[in-house]
């Protein structure tokens, strides 16, 4: 087998990136994505990336992602889970949600804690601003709880039939919800 070391791999990237340059110009948006891939990445999480990824899911994520959350994903993320994320059947509008909607804690839960049927579940079947609000929102600890203990067809229902304030609540711990009713002392 042939090893291919950082030099092999940053002339591939280099020739991708190269490829892309000269067939259109590049928004800042996917420079800077594409810049955390070469230079932030931990290599075998762009290797899940590079190496499985549905190829619009691929471009969905280096032009889309919020370059700050796609470091999260190249740096933090369960190799597996990453795969999962970028594979075949998820939705286009829910990975890029996911890539821009999240807090990084969020996020990071979502690719280091799940079982991977569950995320696959949330990307193919949610509704994006449900989604949206569930890695705006959650608790991290609660949205682990739901991306590993939840039943598949209990989490797409969630996903797809909730208010975003009811999904709020179910996410998020009693101290930190805010009343949408004033209260009056007096």
């Amino acid at each position: 087998q042939l090893h291919q070391g950082p030099n092999m791999k940053q002339f591939c990237l280099f020739s991708l990136l190269f490829g892309a340059l000269s067939a259109a110009p590049l928004t800042s948006n996917e420079v800077a994505t594409r810049v955390v891939a070469v230079s932030k990445s931990k290599p075998e999480l762009l290797s899940a990336a590079v190496s499985g990824a549905d190829p619009d899911l691929l471009r969905t994520a280096l032009t889309d992602a919020d370059p700050d959350l796609l470091e999260v994903a190249l740096t933090e993320a369960d190799a597996n889970l990453l795969k999962v994320a970028l594979t075949d059947g998820v939705a286009p509008e829910n990975l890029k949600t996911a890539l821009t909607a999240s807090r990084k804690e969020t996020l990071a839960t979502a690719l280091t804690e799940s079982k991977p049927e569950l995320l696959r579940t949330a990307l193919e079947t949610a509704k994006a601003n449900l989604l949206a609000t569930a890695l705006a929102e959650a608790d991290a600890a609660i949205l682990a709880v739901a991306l590993t203990q939840s039943r598949n067809e209990l989490l797409t229902v969630a996903l797809q039939d909730a208010t975003e304030e009811n999904l709020k609540v179910a996410l998020t711990p009693a101290r930190r919800r805010r009343r949408s009713v004033p209260v009056h002392l007096f």
